[in-house]
């Protein structure tokens, strides 16, 4: 108050300035509302008891004198001390000048932003390195001396401990340690790939034996979908690895690795034999049946008993689809979808390469040579687009097993969904069904045949997916019920028999869209837009045989020439 409102010696007082009432107005109410608040407490009371009431315990009373106590005595204290210290303001800056080398509070404060900023950017400097190895190497060293630490000082490891149920179980795991090892070991980023998906497949068939049929389906078409995914990707990358690291730093790299390996399988079990109570997936099987009226109990863990972990999981799918395609798009994500009915005739071959001198008697006659309508019998497509290919870069009998097994694996996948509640399956491995099915028509026709089996935008299935899931888990409470809450609707349909339709269903569904259009926004950035980019670019392909100048046209397989063209089959299944 001395400081900001009395006229002290030497320092001119302000000039009196008008001060507007309506921005005075505000303070004034406070300050008035907060005077009549602390004088008549009883008034505040009476307003706010019916509230208080609702809690439990005594609420209290307001007063403005509560008597002697330790909040009346901390008050006189800091009061004392503020007027001691107001007594001898002068002798109390002469101290601060002191303290802070001559330049006030406002140096010292500024002396120590400079210092916070100069040890941020000496830690920046040596934790941020720029080397994905150094910081995976921090976080295991971290994991290994908190967790393994905490573990040696505080737990033990189990009585018994019993290393396997069958010899079966001891050679798969054999087996997914040796492809792990060869897995480090590998210089070739496809074999590293490959030999990666030998130990997920390997942990699939430790779930099977282990008898968890629905892990073991989710891990196999999750695995599936995961090599896709890589193999897309190292198509625009180098197919060999940096150059290894030193001497030195492979072994410290192994050391850390098998140090880490070993925590990771202590602290399992440790945590598998530190538990004193009855765990809660014990009743499980009677709850899933009573509540979420279904036999498979870890769909109805899925889509009931846990449904908000699984509506944050999709919600999780749906921001990484979003954050890929905005990576790989290099301008609008909602383009054009590739259609090869919309395709001009002149249009030129995708994935094509120019063809030398000793092979271009061969694909001028293959370019000359008219298409023949689809459904003539003679010369018919299995695939519609797979004329948008260059002739060299066809299957044949990729083709052919496409047609045959798409239709049947969405089918399938339809199946799994509609039959998940009640046996191996569920929206989530549906999904990857019918994911892998459109991931074996883009391999087989290209990005205008992804375009053909899917004509939507993969946005539209993960926005609907979402919005499906979140509208079922919404709709019990404008009927009394809660959030997510399953109700069964049966009804006898006389001769087709008795339906029996749990509402978790849409929440599957959702989860099916999701996990679909996931897959397709894999398929249409890493895969069609990397394509589209490539052909700009003119490097969308490697050379194959065909390209090469050693081959000439009498020496190109039959089985590189399209069905019903010169040099080819002469039907759809001859070859």
């Amino acid at each position: 108050m001395w400081g900001a409102f009395s006229t002290k010696p030497g320092v001119a007082p302000p000039a009196a300035q008008r001060t507007s009432k309506l921005i005075v107005t505000p303070a004034a109410i406070l300050a008035v509302a907060s005077a009549v608040v602390g004088v008549l407490p009883a008034v505040s009371e009476r307003l706010l008891a019916p509230h208080a009431d609702r809690y439990p315990g005594e609420p209290g009373h307001l007063t403005l004198w509560a008597g002697f106590g330790p909040a009346l005595y901390l008050t006189l204290l800091v009061i004392a001390v503020g007027v001691l210290l107001f007594l001898a303001r002068e002798r109390v800056e002469r101290w601060q000048d002191v303290l802070w080398d001559f330049e006030g509070a406002a140096g010292g404060y500024r002396r120590v932003i400079r210092g916070t900023e100069r040890l941020a950017a000496d830690v920046t400097a040596f934790t941020q390195r720029g080397s994905l190895p150094a910081y995976l190497s921090t976080i295991l060293v971290a994991t290994v001396a908190l967790g393994g630490g905490a573990a040696l000082a505080f737990t033990t490891l189990p009585d018994e401990v019993r290393l396997w149920d069958s010899r079966v179980q001891a050679a798969v795991v054999v087996v997914i340690a040796v492809a792990a090892f060869l897995t480090a070991r590998a210089r070739r980023r496809l074999k590293a790939v490959l030999l990666l998906g030998v130990t997920g497949y390997g942990v699939a068939l430790l779930y099977e034996l282990h008898g968890a049929p629905d892990l073991a389906l989710t891990q196999v078409l999750v695995e599936t979908i995961t090599l896709v995914v890589f193999i897309l990707v190292l198509r625009r990358l180098p197919p060999y690895f940096s150059n290894r690291p030193l001497v030195s730093s492979r072994w410290w790299r192994a050391a850390l690795g098998a140090v880490v390996g070993l925590l990771a399988g202590g602290l399992a079990m440790v945590a598998a034999g530190a538990r004193i109570h009855t765990p809660v997936s014990v009743d499980f099987p009677e709850e899933a049946y009573e509540y979420g009226y279904g036999r498979n109990i870890v769909n109805v863990t899925l889509v009931d008993i846990r449904a908000w972990d699984t509506m944050g999981e999709i919600s999780v799918l749906v921001a990484a689809a979003t954050g890929v395609a905005s990576l790989i798009f290099l301008r609008a994500r909602a383009r054009k979808i590739d259609r090869a009915t919309e395709l001009a005739p002149d249009q030129p071959k995708v994935w094509s390469t120019p063809v030398p001198e000793r092979a271009d008697s061969l694909y001028r006659r293959l370019k000359e040579q008219p298409e023949v309508p689809a459904g003539s019998g003679r010369g018919r497509q299995w695939l519609s687009a797979v004329r948008t290919l260059a002739p060299q870069r066809r299957s044949v009998i990729f083709e052919v097993g496409t047609r045959l097994i798409f239709h049947t694996m969405v089918l399938f996948s339809l199946y799994l969904l509609f039959a998940g509640h009640n046996a191996p399956g569920g929206g989530f491995a549906g999904g990857l069904i019918a994911g892998i099915a459109l991931t074996v028509r883009y391999l087989a026709g290209g990005r205008y045949e992804l375009g053909e089996a899917a004509p939507v935008q993969a946005g539209w299935l993960l926005g609907s997916g979402l919005f499906l899931s979140a509208g079922a888990g919404a709709i019990p409470l404008f009927f009394g019920g809660d959030v997510l809450q399953s109700v069964l609707v049966e009804a006898d349909l006389g001769p087709m028999g008795e339906l029996k339709l749990v509402t978790t269903i849409f929440f599957d569904i959702g989860v099916y869209l999701v996990v679909v259009g996931l897959v397709l926004d894999i398929l249409r950035t890493l895969g069609a837009e990397i394509d589209r980019q490539g052909e700009r670019e003119g490097d969308a392909a490697p050379d194959v045989p065909f390209d090469s100048p050693e081959v000439t046209a009498d020496d190109a397989a039959p089985e590189a020439v399209p069905v019903g063209w010169p040099g080819g089959p002469a039907d759809g299944g001859a070859r």
